[in-house]
């Protein structure tokens, strides 16, 4: 874990900061074709927008999205698997005269890590680690749950098959206000706080169209048994 006492030094405009990470990419991810994945341009642009100088934020992954919570100020915790990736971003900050005083860096599976921590009221949650079912839900399970009411959350790459399940599930949960939809990437706005418990009884909202094809078959089968019984009877 990386953490230390904020800096009073100037902060460099987001900008400067979204100049550099197109010009010389953090190589944080082993693999990826520029060093790292980076969330979309337009998603970073919406963060370093939102964010300020003691902004409460979280999120799962590390990279791009890191450097610009720790460029706008924000008091930010990363969850990330490998401990490399957090040394590749503190590296690239160090060079580019990023500030991480007020960012802490936790490596881990954050399917261990996130029931552990109490980060507190969150301002903004970023959901962009882990890509596997059911990794994106439980990361919103954990971390969102620590959301303001009126806080933001990000959901990162729903192109990809568990990040979208979790969006079209948002999309009807009338806990959650889409605000903005990105190129590869949305955000909902948390209304009201606390636990996301939920027994099933409280999601009639969410009817998936399997299901919902399988209750009108039963409805139809039991209207045609009841129609027999009369006619017979």
């Amino acid at each position: 874990m990386t953490e230390t006492e904020p800096s009073t030094s100037a902060r460099r405009p987001i900008a400067d900061v979204l100049a550099d990470l197109d010009r010389d990419p953090p190589p944080v991810h082993a693999g990826a074709p520029t060093g790292v994945w980076a969330a979309a341009h337009d998603c970073l642009e919406f963060l370093g927008a939102r964010v300020h100088p003691g902004t409460r934020t979280l999120e799962t992954g590390c990279g791009a999205t890191t450097i610009v919570f720790a460029a706008a100020g924000a008091r930010h915790t990363a969850v990330f698997l490998n401990e490399s990736e957090g040394a590749a971003v503190t590296t690239w900050c160090g060079e580019h005269g990023i500030d991480l005083a007020t960012v802490t860096l936790r490596a881990g599976s954050s399917s261990q890590l996130l029931p552990t921590l109490d980060p507190g009221p969150l301002d903004i949650v970023m959901v962009d680690g882990c890509h596997g079912f059911p990794f994106p839900q439980l990361d919103w399970y954990y971390a969102a749950a620590h959301l303001v009411d009126g806080g933001i959350l990000v959901v990162d790459d729903t192109q990809l098959a568990a990040p979208y399940e979790l969006r079209r599930y948002l999309e009807h949960d009338p806990r959650w206000e889409r605000v903005h939809v990105g190129s590869q990437w949305v955000a909902f706005k948390r209304l009201g706080s606390g636990s996301l418990d939920e027994e099933w009884t409280e999601q009639r909202f969410h009817r998936p169209a399997a299901l919902r094809v399988q209750d009108a078959r039963r409805r139809a089968r039991g209207t045609l048994g009841r129609l027999k019984r009369s006619i017979r009877g």
